[in-house]
């Protein structure tokens, strides 16, 4: 046998046993994260992570990943739990979610579509809620949210991160497009390509024959990220990076004196507050919160201490713009800005004990 015949029987021999080798892992969905992980390994997808477009539908794993330390359903038969055996023959989307991520809740008008025009024809909707930070384990917040905002497709509480790590996810949203064989076959991660994604629906509820072609496409809009200038941000220690200021020791109450002049995506603070590493918390009525921000709208992840009612008054560049009141933990709007420019916002809180985990952006 010459010399060029061995050496490519011996590279198709090595490829074939790697392929062999890829397929025996077992149920282990791998991803490719687009960007550094922040230092609990874990991120809010936002437009600049937005996924590829896959088309056409290729074979990504044989295998769905079991449902794993799961707390509580909701939306199926008796609260009964799921398992990727009574999903075959359905078409599966499991979604990664959590609910105060801004992200995640701009999606929910594409899944409760998706559910009310293709659940008779075969598609199934997962959502793993996952949380970010602790109050988002609370089966009791978990399950106002899925009412207030008419979430009919089935849902499991994630709260330790079993199932999103057997996905090896580590997005906030993120999507997984099963076939009716359990097979992967696209995934997405962060808002957008709703037309995509619904494409790969029709296309695989259409591979076993389900006739879709008399309907239409449905419209979902997305906000124009390009005006959002003031990324992401975080209070507690573990994320905070935006704070002007040295903040104090975990736990430990510290007095601060805001700044009159606020840099742009930074904050500042006046009063007694306490930092932690998931959360900032004001411990005096009083407290002032400054943030210099630029975007169409500032949304705060907001929570009180000891669940009681917490007043809030509203300024944004010097002017009072309203009042709000803070109960439950939860994501809050804030302002909104028309013209999208600089703006620097003011919250002082008329009540002591208010928890600043996040700020995100619309």
């Amino acid at each position: 046998m010459k010399r060029p015949v061995v050496i490519a029987l011996v590279i198709l021999g090595i490829l074939v046993i790697a392929a062999i080798a890829t397929l025996s892992r077992g149920p282990m969905v791998l991803t490719k994260p687009e960007a550094p992980m922040p230092p609990n390994g874990r991120r809010i997808v936002s437009v600049p992570d937005m996924g590829e477009k896959i088309a056409p539908l290729p074979i990504y794993n044989v295998t769905m990943p079991e449902f794993r330390g799961i707390t509580k359903w909701w939306n199926t038969a008796d609260g009964q739990s799921l398992t990727p055996e009574k999903l075959r023959g359905k078409v599966v989307i499991i979604d990664f979610w959590t609910y105060s991520c801004i992200n995640c809740i701009r999606t929910y008008p594409f899944l409760r579509s998706m559910h009310e025009k293709y659940a008779d024809k075969g598609l199934v909707i997962v959502g793993v809620h996952t949380p970010e930070f602790a109050f988002e384990a609370d089966p009791k917040n978990v399950g106002r949210e899925i009412e207030k905002n008419g979430l009919k497709y089935p849902i499991a509480l994630d709260p330790d991160f079993a199932t999103w790590n057997a996905y090896s996810n580590r997005y906030w949203p993120a999507e997984y497009f099963f076939d009716r064989q359990g097979r992967l076959r696209r995934t997405h991660f962060g808002e957008g390509e709703y037309g995509e994604s619904e494409l790969a629906i029709r296309s695989l509820l259409e591979e076993d024959g389900v006739e879709l072609s008399s309907m239409g496409e449905t419209e979902t809009m997305t906000p124009d990220f390009s005006k959002i200038k003031t990324p992401e941000t975080y209070f507690g220690l573990l994320r905070g990076q935006e704070f002007m200021g040295t903040p104090g020791t975990n736990g430990t109450p510290v007095t601060l004196t805001a700044s009159e002049k606020v840099e742009p995506n930074r904050w500042t603070a006046g009063g007694s507050w306490t930092f932690t590493p998931e959360y900032t918390q004001s411990d005096t009525a009083g407290a002032i919160f400054r943030f210099s921000i630029q975007a169409n709208k500032l949304h705060l992840v907001l929570e009180a201490a000891d669940g009681k009612d917490k007043m809030i008054e509203i300024f944004v560049d010097g002017i009072k713009t309203g009042e709000i009141t803070i109960n439950e933990s939860d994501l809050y709007d804030i302002a909104e800005f028309p013209d999208a420019g600089r703006h620097t916002v003011e919250l002082r809180l008329k009540d002591e004990g208010v928890r600043f985990y996040a700020a995100t952006f619309s």
